[in-house]
């Protein structure tokens, strides 16, 4: 099996145990990005292309 999560940190609210802010370090991990830092969201602006 392949290890893909690398380093784990708590950066937040340790107190809450599983629900608690975690930094994650991963490699060669697939993953979509749907919402940016501006705000932008992938779902809303991937179909206006396609509207007719």
């Amino acid at each position: 099996m392949v290890q893909r999560i690398k380093k784990v940190e708590v950066v937040a609210y340790e107190e809450l145990g599983p629900e608690a802010i975690r930094r994650i370090e991963v490699e060669d991990f697939p993953v979509v990005v749907i919402n940016d830092i501006h705000g932008n969201d992938l779902y809303e602006q991937g179909v206006i292309p396609y509207k007719r």
